[in-house]
């Protein structure tokens, strides 16, 4: 019996701390955050939750894989408009030379910002599955236009 209440005694003093302490309130709500994939929100609560208790490992862990998240956002939305870009040129009715150098490169943009995304074990993977697309995309269409004349 005294075991039973010596772990309850435990398992209430862990749960007050957690939700007591504004530290780690903060970065529990910027973990919930994350998992949203609201990556900007999340930063910002566990930045606070930070600045509140440097040794708390929770918050500095999402401080920095929201900021990753954040890059490889970043990434995405950048790649899917270059890709509206090419599309919007290769529509055209005559492509110039100049038409064929942005298209160029635009890919290699693209190409060369995915090699040098930040990894993480702890990033979202749908983040990486979005990102691979796209850079699977360009790569493909810069070596299906541009190494056949090169």
């Amino acid at each position: 019996m005294k075991k039973i209440f010596f772990f309850f005694v435990v398992i209430l003093g862990v749960f007050l701390y957690y939700f007591l302490d504004d530290s780690y309130r903060y970065s529990l709500e910027a973990k919930a955050y994350y998992e949203l994939g609201e990556y900007e929100k999340a930063q910002k609560l566990a930045d606070k939750a930070y600045k509140l208790n440097k040794y708390n490992r929770m918050a500095f862990t999402i401080v920095t894989q929201s900021k990753i998240a954040k890059i490889w956002e970043k990434f995405i939305k950048d790649s899917n408009q270059y890709f509206i870009e090419i599309d919007s040129i290769s529509n055209k009715e005559t492509i110039t030379k100049a038409d064929k150098v942005r298209i160029k490169m635009m890919l290699e943009i693209i190409i060369g910002e995915y090699k040098n995304l930040p990894h993480s074990k702890l990033l979202d993977k749908e983040l990486e599955k979005k990102a691979e697309k796209n850079y699977k995309r360009a790569k493909e269409l810069y070596y299906g236009i541009f190494k056949k004349t090169t």
